[in-house]
């Protein structure tokens, strides 16, 4: 598995899409599956010490994760908080019997972000 560089600005909302497939290209099914994104300063921390971690267990698709598509929506809140700077990540997934893969890692740029006040879309914050 080839490590992946993914970049984000602290406070923004971002989706990562994710298409689960076999050797073949085939999509799973993974309606029952759970999908695991894990942020952390360091690999050897546990999750309970995580910097992020968001668990996903219904998937946007109207066949219930047939398309073996998972959406990873982080919201400002998610990353508000956190120091910005180079994170370890992965999504690791258990499937339906039990079984955890791990299906990519690596690192995750939190860019700093500039603007931090929010408001209503049409009017000033």
């Amino acid at each position: 598995m080839a490590l992946r560089r993914l970049e984000m600005t602290r406070g923004d909302s971002k989706t990562f899409t994710i298409t689960i497939k076999d050797g073949s290209g085939v999509p799973y099914c993974i309606k029952n599956w759970v999908v695991f994104f894990t942020l952390k300063t360091n690999i050897d921390l546990p999750d309970s010490e995580a910097s992020l971690q968001k668990i996903i267990t219904t998937f946007a698709d109207t066949t219930s994760g047939t398309s073996g598509v998972a959406e990873i929506d982080l919201l400002p809140s998610d990353t508000a908080g956190l120091e910005a700077r180079e994170y370890d990540f992965d999504i690791a997934v258990t499937t339906n019997d039990n079984k955890v893969y791990t299906i990519m890692k690596g690192k995750l740029d939190l860019l700093y972000d500039i603007t931090r006040s929010t408001g209503t879309a049409g009017t000033a914050a």
